[in-house]
């Protein structure tokens, strides 16, 4: 018997399982909610086309456990994926979950789902974007209140988060997206991404980052110091 470790297969491999992943990608038009909470210079490079995105095996394993997840997650819930539209910006719920008695029932409330290493044990710990993310999705959907579903992928305890925002509080979260995206779009129609301020704090996982194989990838790249 001989067992070989087939490194080089990694690739081959993940072209086939995000192959989906891949087609979607590319009929992705337009904006989205992402686009406003993430570096804008991610949506840059994909809106204009000037850098190609680059997934290694370490994208690949995040984005085949985060699907996975939402499939488990979200499968029993009311809706699943349902899209809204706000201003000509897509905004996708990940689930809906509805009262069922009760003094709330028949209202609906939205859920993003998140999978993450890190150690969620009190509100501080939140991510400041997921909770962005989770404020436009109740914006839209005119609710007053939303979940935050956390797994975490390494002891595998599941935490849930009430969030309840006021109209003017979930306003805010809204004026924020619509800047961020006239930023987005005003940058991309003068072809000049010098107009956008980046978030480094993405740049360790963002596919447009430079690689021995890509070295011509984004100029603001900025890795974290390393411990």
């Amino acid at each position: 018997m001989r067992l070989t470790h087939k490194s080089e297969m990694v690739h081959q491999f993940a072209e086939i399982m995000l192959k989906q992943y891949y087609k979607d990608a590319q009929k992705r038009t337009g904006l989205h909610r992402s686009d406003a909470i993430a570096c804008p210079l991610r949506a840059y490079w994909r809106i204009t086309g000037k850098i190609k995105p680059i997934y290694s095996s370490q994208n690949v394993g995040i984005l085949l456990l985060g699907t996975l997840a939402h499939i488990a997650l979200h499968q029993n819930f009311d809706a699943q994926e349902k899209t809204f539209d706000l201003c000509g910006i897509t905004i996708t719920v990940d689930a809906i979950f509805g009262e069922a008695s009760g003094a709330e029932q028949g209202k609906q409330f939205p859920i993003e789902s998140k999978t993450t290493r890190k150690k969620i044990y009190k509100k501080e710990d939140i991510p400041q974007d997921w909770i962005a993310q989770l404020a436009i999705a109740m914006s839209v959907m005119k609710a007053d209140k939303g979940y935050l579903m956390v797994l975490n992928v390494i002891n595998f305890s599941l935490t849930v988060w009430e969030i309840e925002m006021n109209e003017n509080e979930r306003e805010t979260f809204i004026q924020g997206i619509i800047w961020q995206i006239g930023s987005i779009l005003d940058a991309v129609e003068k072809q000049d991404p010098n107009l956008l301020t980046p978030k480094t704090l993405d740049c360790d996982w963002c596919p447009y980052k430079p690689t021995r194989s890509r070295p011509e990838g984004c100029p603001w790249y900025k890795p974290k110091p390393k411990d």
